[in-house]
């Protein structure tokens, strides 16, 4: 089959390379000057099955209206997007019932843990660099109720296939050394072995490299003007470089996915929720941090990635504006600066470089993989603040769903069918 990929971020480049696995005719487009350059470009870095949660868990309205309007705060709803969440936001507050919540935080756990694996047997086919270590992660606690609240959910997430310990505070600066001088207010912590870390960007670009030779075919600064649908089946897409037209079509375009499907009537419950990050050099630092160390209250993960340490985190829902918020950045910075000393030390303004992204987030908090209502058209998007930990996974069951083979894991939880009850 000739297969159209939109989007070239960690989504439509790993469905690509799965699909040329198979043998398939693949174009892959994008409406930037090469790949991974939106949400993918600097994220978290980390691969965690053990941090597979919806942003959505019980107790996420309360915080949401205590944090309104307030920069500081780790999730913020500002008022200027309230009419684009009205039907989003309910059915992403009724997924914050626990029970709801439990269901939705097992399936994305589920993706998770077989994304490991895919990206596991990729690199031992195609072994390249992209900063990857595998120390594991782990989520500090600074009082005791949490870190109870923590052992709490040891059972829930073993029963999950999430291998974990529980930390006492000498303990956490065994594990992470980096942390002790700036560690007095941490109680213990939650340590993850089995999570890994990597360039997601870096990744990208190599991935890209590789399907390149299996004649893959990237097309870039192409905008999507318009499907062109004929008896319930798309026949091409018009853009700003002409008219392209494939068997079959995969929409892995992120938080702009529900706006470029507006003209087939088919409504993705997507919105697009902003993070921040920083990349800091640590070239001068004395004592370099080793794992990814994660902190939920404020929503923020730090992982080092070679010589550079990555901070990321924050939500902010501001509909797809992208400016750079220079307090929600210092925000960021400040736990890094709480958590390193070597940070407060050796770092100064012109060696932070800010990013914001969009995390397409659906109403449950789970992604959409899978067929449409049209015939040819399929989805891999949705995955909010997950894609690095769920990419791999996601491009596979896609492919499969597209070729007609059975995926390794169970695809119905993950259907766009779901929403159309």
């Amino acid at each position: 089959m000739k297969i159209i990929v939109i989007g070239s971020g960690l989504m439509g480049v790993a469905t690509a390379y799965y699909l040329s696995e198979q043998g398939h005719e693949v174009i892959v487009v994008d409406r930037q000057s090469g790949p991974a350059q939106e949400t993918s470009f600097a994220n978290a870095g980390v691969l965690h099955p053990s941090q597979a949660s919806p942003w959505n868990h019980p107790g996420i309205t309360w915080q949401i209206l205590k944090w309104m309007g307030k920069e500081n705060s780790p999730f913020l709803l500002r008022p200027s997007a309230l009419p684009s969440l009205l039907s989003w936001g309910l059915t992403f507050l009724n997924h914050a019932k626990p029970e709801n919540f439990q269901a939705n935080l097992r399936v994305n756990t589920a993706l998770a843990n077989y994304n490991i694996e895919c990206v596991e047997e990729l690199q031992k086919n195609h072994p390249f660099d992209y900063s990857a270590k595998r120390l594991g992660s782990m989520k500090v606690l600074e009082n005791n109720q949490d870190l109870e609240n923590a052992k709490e959910q040891i059972a829930l997430f073993q029963a999950m296939g999430i291998e974990c310990q529980v930390l006492n505070q000498a303990e956490v600066f065994s594990k992470e050394p980096a942390l002790v001088e700036n560690g007095s207010k941490l109680v213990g912590g939650i340590f993850y072995p089995k999570d890994q870390t990597g360039d997601a960007h870096q990744f990208c670009l190599k991935l890209v490299e590789l399907i390149k030779r299996k004649q893959v075919q990237f097309i870039y600064d192409l905008n999507v003007d318009e499907f062109s649908l004929a008896n319930n089946k798309i026949t091409g897409i018009k853009t700003n470089k002409g008219d392209y037209s494939a068997d079959a079509y995969v929409l892995a375009a992120g938080s702009y996915s529900p706006l470029l499907v507006k003209s087939l009537k088919l409504k993705l419950p997507i919105r697009p929720i902003k993070g921040y990050s920083i990349t800091l050099d640590m070239d001068n630092w004395k004592l370099k941090p080793k794992m990814p160390v994660i902190d939920e209250e404020a929503h923020v993960a730090i992982t080092p990635l070679g010589d550079r340490l990555r901070a990321a985190g924050t939500a902010e829902l501001n509909g797809y504006n992208l400016e750079i918020n220079a307090q929600r950045i210092r925000l960021v910075l400040q736990q890094v600066i709480a958590r390193y000393p070597e940070a407060a030390t050796n770092i100064e303004d012109a060696d932070i470089n800010p990013w914001t992204g969009l995390r397409p987030t659906t109403a449950d908090g789970v992604p959409i993989m899978g067929e449409t209502p049209i015939k040819n058209l399929y989805l891999n998007t949705g995955h909010g603040h997950l894609g690095w930990s769920l990419a791999m996974g996601s491009g596979k069951i896609v492919t499969d769903i597209i070729t007609g083979s059975v995926p390794d894991i169970n695809a119905e939880p993950y259907a766009l069918a779901r929403f159309l009850k």
